[in-house]
């Protein structure tokens, strides 16, 4: 017989075990959640609902007991035999009948035989206790989640409050400290930043253990400013990876920096000096088209004589005679490929072709080039 059906059939019962008797204590996951599950599957019976475990404790305490065949066969409803398997029993007292039980069930019977759990009073106490210990665990769990949120709400309040402060602060700073930081950052990005000034209360105020992590935080590879900050600042040279530059920021205190050096850019290599000529572009006015000097690079391509001209923050390439830009870009590698890129998709043959004819229509619109004039 089936357990669903016995119980439909078991009279009321007034225990109710609430948790597992630590059977499932020293079992891991996934596997403790599935027999937990299987254990926790609920059957309805005169109106009543109860639990797996219940119903096996109370037979267990009737005088049922647990038995199994192994090679176990029996007869299909179309005359074949059925394969081999384990029959697992909950044998009545008596011994002349049992229904039956899937391994789970067998192995928690076995459990409470094992360990004694084969009387009410057992099984009630030992339900209590571990009922009471899971409700300290959660409290404790509880408390903890508590003594977490408790304590980032103070680390935001901490560091909003630190934030504060290094705003306050940087009013104090000495002037020598503000003309280095300046350099500085003019030096490497060509522009002022307010915020390296709070580096330098953090620098200033190193053994405060908020300003120590504040500033290995900052010094991070891709931060050269606020790394020669702290190196002129303090006078100190800092190794050059990061790993080994946040051990050594660790390791130091403010008794070890040195007085403030200035700082000294390197000096560029002396930049080719470029070649500029006067060309004439092409550009329709309110007076209509007409050809406006501009200074630019020569450059010469297929065979073309063009020019490299920069101007409002971008650069184009322009051909010389027919004064018409050919293409454009933010720099002048950009404006070569882009310009490669439409020879190569329409060929030389068209491209000369292209700039006869743009020649040609200019010369029409607006006569001949001043700088291709005969004189």
């Amino acid at each position: 017989m089936l357990l669903a059906f016995i119980i439909e059939k078991m009279e009321d019962c007034i225990m109710e075990i609430k948790r597992y008797l630590g059977f499932t204590d020293g079992i891991k996951e996934p596997r403790k959640t599935k027999i937990e599950s299987e254990l926790d599957r609920l059957y309805r019976y005169n109106g009543n609902i109860y639990n797996a475990t219940t119903f096996l404790c109370v037979k267990l305490l009737e005088g049922c007991y647990p038995d199994k065949e192994e090679n176990y066969q029996y007869y299909k409803r179309n005359g074949e035999l059925s394969k081999p398997k384990t029959l697992y029993m909950y044998m009545n007292p008596d011994g002349k009948q049992y229904f039956e039980l899937n391994k789970t069930q067998y192995d928690f019977v076995c459990y409470l035989l094992e360990n004694g759990l084969n009387t009410e009073e057992s099984i009630v106490t030992y339900d209590k206790t571990d009922i009471e210990c899971m409700e300290a665990i959660k409290q404790a769990e509880q408390e903890e989640i508590a003594r977490q949120e408790a304590e980032e709400q103070r680390k935001v309040e901490e560091k909003e409050n630190f934030r504060i402060w290094m705003h306050n602060e940087v009013e104090k700073i000495p002037d020598f400290q503000r003309e280095i930081i300046d350099s500085i950052f003019f030096a490497i990005y060509g522009q002022e930043n307010a915020w390296n000034y709070s580096l330098a209360v953090c620098i200033n105020n190193y053994n405060n253990l908020l300003c120590k992590e504040e500033v290995i935080a900052r010094l991070h590879n891709d931060n050269k400013a606020s790394i020669k900050i702290f190196e002129c600042l303090t006078g100190l040279k800092l190794p050059k990876g990061y790993k080994e530059r946040k051990a050594y920021l660790e390791s130091i205190s403010v008794s070890d920096f040195k007085e403030a050096v200035d700082y000294k850019p390197r000096k560029k290599r002396e930049e080719k000096e470029i070649q500029t000529e006067e060309f004439y572009i092409n550009e329709r006015t309110p007076e209509g088209q007409k050809w406006t000097k501009v200074i630019a690079e020569p450059f010469t391509k297929y065979g073309v004589d063009m020019f490299i001209r920069y101007n409002n923050g971008s650069f184009s390439i322009s051909l010389a005679e027919a004064g018409m830009k050919v293409c454009d870009g933010k720099t002048k590698t950009e404006c070569i490929d882009k310009l490669k890129k439409f020879v190569d998709d329409r060929g030389k043959e068209t491209f000369l072709q292209i700039v006869k004819d743009a020649t040609e229509k200019m010369y029409k619109a607006t006569g001949i080039n001043p700088r291709y004039e005969v004189t």
